[in-house]
């Protein structure tokens, strides 16, 4: 298992930066720089070279999102023109699965 760090993809999401190569159903251990940890499986490598690989994930710790990570989770979910949404993809609870 490779170890990652989180990164912001160019359409907006989050993805992770894998030291070395990566193939796509590759898992990964992403880290973060406070030290928060989970494992997930590459969907697609967007970018690799110079050593990196820049790819796609879908997280292996069904838990992580529900926590209240991400936007459209917690608070300002329920903000008067806050436009929340959902990484989910399944009904979790949040504001956007619950409307």
């Amino acid at each position: 298992m490779s170890t990652a760090t989180p990164t912001k993809l160019r359409d907006g999401t989050w993805g992770a930066r894998v030291r070395g190569t990566a193939a796509a159903g590759d898992t990964v251990t992403i880290t973060t720089a406070t030290g928060r940890s989970w494992d997930a499986q590459i969907t697609r490598v967007v970018w690799s070279g110079e050593g990196v690989s820049i790819c796609a994930t879908s997280s292996l710790d069904r838990g992580a999102s529900r926590r209240g990570m991400g936007p459209g989770h917690g608070r300002a979910a329920h903000v008067a023109g806050y436009a929340p949404y959902c990484t989910d993809n399944e009904s979790c609870g949040c504001y956007d699965c619950a409307s």
